[in-house]
C-alpha cells in the first residue's frame, strides 16, 4: 500500500456510473482549494466557505463552461478524509462528468485509486478499519439488517465494544510488567488467581463475540438452503414456487434435474441462494449419477437442506435411501402434495431427527408463507435479531480467535506458575490481535486488500 501523500491531491466520481439527474465528483488533498479557485467562478478562498454549498460554474482552462455546479468544500481536519475535500454536484450526463475529470487531471489531479478516499480517512484517523470496513458494508447492503449492522460498525459499535475488554488486558498487562520490574511485587498466588478471573471476564466477552459470526456470515453473505429429497417429491415446483418464478424445469418424469441451478432470493430479510438439486436415488446412467453426485456436493456446502418428501406416496424404499444422506444435517422436513390423498406417514425417528417440519402444496401455492417463515426461523436462530456487537467478516472472527487463543495459552500459564515472561508474551500478542482487529497495529500488508475492494469514489 502506497503511503498517505498530503501533497497528492485524488479526484473520481463518487456516484453510480451512467446517466441521472446529478452527479458527484469528489476531490481530496492539498491542492482542493487551489483547484476550485482556479476552475470556479466567483470565489476567491474556498476555506471562507467551508462546509457550505455554494452555487458556481465550472471552466475548462480555455474558460469554457463546462457546467453549472454546486460546490461543497470541507477544510482540512474537517472532512470525510482529514484533508481538504471537495464534493462537486453536477448534471449526470457522462459527458459532464467525463468532462469534469479530464479538466482536474489537466490541472495536476490523479484519478483516485479504489477505496483510496476512505483509505485517507482511515490514515488520517478519521475513523478505525473497523468502521472504514463498515463503509464497504453499507454501500453493499441489500437488506434492511445488512444496512442497520453495517451503519452500527460505523458509527463505532463494534470499537465501543472492544475497547473496554482492550482496557481490561492492558491493565493486567502492566500489573504484571510492574512485577517483573519491582521482584518485591512479585504476583501473590491469590493475585494470580485475581487475574486469571479477569482473563476469563475478557474471554467470555471476546467468546460472545466469537459465537456472532454465524449469524454476521448470514447478513452479510446470505444463507444457502438446498432443497434435496427423492425424484419426484415435487422439489422444483417448490423451488420455483418461492422464486415465484419458473426457473426450473417441472415433469412428472422421476429424474427430470440432471444438475443443480442456483438462484438468489429474500426470505425474512436474508439474503437466500436456493440450490434445487437431483433427485437422490441409485442412477439409471452417467449423466444422472454425475447429477446426484453434484446434490450431494451441495449439500456438503449448504448451510440448510429441506428434505422434500411426496406426502401422496407412502415413505417407500427411494425416500429411505435418500433420507439416509441427510438425516445427519438435521433437515427441515418438508412434505408436499398435501392437496391429494396423504399416504405419507413420518416416523418418531424421522421427526426427531428433523429441525422442524412444514407441510405445502407447491402446484397449490398452500401454505408457502408458512415454509418460507419456516425457513427464516433456521436463519435467525430463534427468529430474532440479536443486539449488540457482530462479527461480519472472517478477518474480524480470525483476529478474535487469534487474541482467545493467545488469552488460553496465558491463563493456562498463570494457573502452573509459569513466570511471568511466559504470560506476557501471550497476554501481548492477544493485545495484538485485537489491534489488528481496529488498525492500530500491524495492518500495513492488508490494507491495500482491503480498500482494493471498495468503489472509486469512495
Amino acid at each position: 500500500m502506497e503511503p498517505l501523500d498530503s501533497g497528492d491531491t485524488i479526484v473520481a466520481v463518487a456516484t453510480a456510473p451512467g446517466k441521472g439527474a446529478l452527479a458527484i465528483v469528489r476531490i481530496s488533498g492539498a491542492d482542493s482549494n487551489a483547484f476550485l479557485q482556479r476552475r470556479c467562478v466567483r470565489v476567491l478562498d474556498w476555506r471562507q466557505h467551508s462546509r457550505r454549498q455554494v452555487l458556481t460554474e465550472l471552466r475548462d482552462q480555455d474558460g469554457r463552461v463546462v457546467d453549472q455546479v454546486i460546490v461543497s468544500f470541507f477544510a482540512s481536519p474537517r472532512s470525510y478524509t482529514g484533508e481538504d475535500m471537495a464534493e462537486i454536484c453536477c448534471h449526470g450526463s457522462p459527458w459532464i462528468q467525463r468532462r469534469i475529470l479530464e479538466v482536474a487531471i489537466e490541472d495536476g489531479l490523479r484519478l483516485a485509486k479504489p477505496g483510496e478516499f476512505t483509505q485517507r480517512g482511515f490514515l488520517s484517523g478519521k475513523l478505525d478499519l473497523l468502521q472504514a470496513e463498515a463503509v464497504h458494508d453499507l454501500i453493499g447492503s441489500e437488506t434492511a439488517w445488512q444496512a442497520k449492522v453495517a451503519r452500527e460498525q460505523l458509527e463505532g459499535g463494534l470499537s465501543r465494544f472492544l475497547q473496554p475488554l482492550k482496557s481490561q488486558l492492558v491493565g493486567i498487562v502492566s500489573e504484571m510488567e510492574t512485577a517483573l520490574e519491582f521482584v518485591e511485587d512479585d504476583v501473590t498466588p491469590a493475585g494470580r488467581e485475581q487475574l486469571l478471573q479477569r482473563l476469563e471476564e475478557v474471554d467470555r466477552g471476546l467468546g460472545g463475540l466469537e459465537s456472532s459470526f454465524r449469524l454476521g456470515r448470514l447478513v452479510q453473505e446470505g444463507l444457502r438452503v438446498v432443497l434435496a429429497g427423492p425424484p419426484n417429491a415435487g422439489k422444483s415446483s417448490i423451488f420455483n414456487a418461492l422464486m415465484q418464478e419458473e426457473r426450473a424445469i417441472v415433469s412428472d418424469l422421476p429424474g427430470t434435474t440432471r444438475d443443480f441451478l442456483r438462484e438468489r432470493v429474500m426470505i425474512a430479510q436474508v439474503p437466500v441462494e436456493l440450490v434445487d438439486t437431483a433427485g437422490l436415488r441409485e442412477a439409471e446412467d452417467r449423466i444422472e449419477g454425475m447429477g446426484v453426485e453434484r446434490a450431494l456436493e451441495a449439500m456438503a456446502e449448504g448451510d440448510l437442506i429441506l428434505f422434500i418428501v411426496d406426502g401422496s406416496e407412502p415413505f417407500g424404499r427411494e425416500a429411505s435411501s435418500a433420507w439416509k444422506l441427510v438425516k445427519g444435517r438435521r433437515p427441515i422436513l418438508v412434505v408436499n402434495k398435501v392437496d391429494l390423498a396423504i399416504r405419507f406417514e413420518a416416523t418418531k425417528l424421522l421427526l426427531e431427527s428433523c429441525a422442524d417440519r412444514v407441510d405445502v402444496s407447491a402446484a397449490k401455492a398452500w401454505n408457502l408463507e408458512g415454509l418460507r417463515e419456516v425457513i427464516g426461523n433456521a436463519a435467525w436462530g430463534a427468529g430474532e435479531e440479536r443486539e449488540g456487537a457482530i462479527l461480519t467478516s472472517i478477518r474480524h472472527k480470525e483476529e478474535v480467535s487469534t487474541s482467545r487463543e493467545a488469552l488460553a495459552r496465558a491463563a493456562g500459564a498463570l494457573r502452573e506458575g509459569v513466570s511471568e515472561e511466559y504470560v506476557l508474551y501471550d497476554l501481548r500478542k492477544a493485545l495484538e490481535g485485537l489491534g489488528r482487529l481496529s488498525g492500530e497495529v500491524g495492518v500495513e500488508e492488508i490494507l491495500g486488500r482491503i480498500f482494493s475492494t471498495f468503489c472509486i469514489g469512495k
